[in-house]
């Protein structure tokens, strides 16, 4: 078989062709029963003195306006911030919520803080953790890893998948169907015979011999793809099925979020079994002013998409196998600039979620009064100036493998971390 025509013949595919390099060709049936894995990652660095990590003004240090009429709030053994609308999602949540503070991210930089908080270390190279999970439960899965960007490295283990255009996900698994209307491009019976002629030529090409590696890496792609095809349809069956997707949401001026819609898309991507894993992304956080009312509106934005969330997953039939991480870049000063915003601060916390897990209603890490990172010992998690530990993103990460089942997978391919103290913040 000539080269010409074997191109000539995988042009007339269906699905094969127009795939974006994003998608896994190898597909499975979709019989995984795991766990999922979603991160949400609050771009810019948040001020979590008025979230999660609540601090007071004292007569030495004005660090927060709301602190001025309010007091923190209690919800278990997790408090909270009097600021945006915290106190109905702490209460509602905090049963299913880890809380890690004092996490030193040990940077101001926007950019070595989101590569830290999201890989576990301060350089660049490293997987994200929804890449390392993707890889390891996913690698058979056409969408395994969706990214709707922040950090999403994938150091060689698989690859990712933006799904921010969803008519472009039909086009690729109905290209015969018009981009508007309910028309078809062919007829019936015209596409019938592309169809028939395709599976004849992709016969003959699983009996060619003498074919150059790339040919036979084309062919494998091509069948691949084309036995991928009903479970990519599931999934544009579901979303067709739900009707409008979320719609963005705005403050009214420059903040903007698309967060549950991602949600959701993420979610029924789960649901359908194309997907393990999945970074969904909010910004706006980098509040050099006029903080307070930017962040009052991004917190109450965040809790009501994860609220959203957990509900969709819900509905989908995912919530008890879910695990979802909140975190950001760094967070911010513990006082206000001459524009009413806070700056760069390099301590800030980390959220986990999961239902019905042993390791939540649970704070571990310290900070002071100024918040600054406390030392805690790692195995009762009390303050311990004199020796303890300070809590870096790698022994969060570090854990967190371990917990998900990934920390074989980063040793085979070289990618552990550096975090020589465990504080067992899963355990039982």
């Amino acid at each position: 078989m000539n080269r010409r025509h074997f191109f000539k013949t995988l042009g007339l595919t269906s699905v094969a062709a127009s795939l974006p390099a994003s998608f896994n060709l190898f597909a499975a049936p979709a019989d995984y029963t795991g766990k999922f894995l979603i991160t949400i990652q609050a771009e810019g660095g948040w001020d979590v003195t008025s979230f999660c990590d609540p601090k007071i003004n004292t007569s030495d240090i004005f660090i927060n306006n709301w602190a001025s009429n309010g007091e923190p709030g209690e919800a278990g053994n997790l408090h909270y911030a009097a600021f945006a609308n915290n106190q109905w999602f702490f209460d509602k949540y905090y049963q299913d919520m880890l809380v890690i503070n004092g996490v030193d991210a040990q940077t101001n930089s926007h950019t070595a803080g989101v590569v830290h908080n999201w890989s576990g270390r301060l350089s660049d190279g490293f997987p994200s953790l929804t890449a390392l999970f993707a890889a390891q439960y996913g690698s058979s899965l056409p969408v395994a890893y969706i990214s709707n960007g922040g950090y999403s490295a994938t150091g060689g283990l698989t690859r990712y998948t933006q799904l921010d255009n969803i008519q472009a996900l039909n086009n690729v698994i109905y290209p015969n169907r018009a981009r508007w209307g309910d028309n078809n491009y062919l007829h019936d019976n015209d596409w019938a015979r592309i169809e028939a002629l395709k599976n004849q030529r992709l016969a003959e090409l699983q009996q060619a011999e003498e074919l150059t590696t790339l040919q036979q890496r084309s062919r494998d792609n091509f069948a691949a793809a084309v036995e991928n095809g009903s479970i990519l349809s599931q999934f544009s069956a579901a979303l067709e099925n739900v009707g409008d997707l979320q719609e963005p949401v705005n403050d009214g001026n420059f903040l903007w979020s698309s967060l549950s819609r991602q949600a959701q898309v993420a979610t029924l991507a789960m649901g359908s079994g194309v997907c393990v894993s999945a970074d969904l992304i909010m910004g706006g956080y980098d509040t050099h002013e006029n903080h307070d009312a930017q962040h009052d509106w991004l917190f109450t934005e965040l809790a009501r998409s994860i609220d959203f969330l957990w509900t969709y997953a819900e509905q989908q039939g995912i919530a008890d196998r879910l695990v979802v991480m909140v975190g950001s870049d760094f967070g911010r000063t513990p006082h206000y600039n001459d524009g009413e915003g806070k700056d760069h601060w390099p301590i800030s916390s980390y959220i986990v979620m999961e239902k019905g897990a042993a390791y939540t209603n649970r704070t571990v890490g310290m900070t002071d009064e100024g918040h600054n990172v406390i030392p805690i010992n790692p195995t009762n998690w009390q303050s311990d100036e004199q020796s303890g530990s300070i809590i870096h993103p790698a022994h969060v990460m570090t854990e967190l493998r371990e917990y998900l089942g990934l920390d074989a997978l980063a040793l085979q391919n070289n990618f552990l971390l550096s975090a020589d103290t465990r504080f067992g913040f899963f355990d039982s």
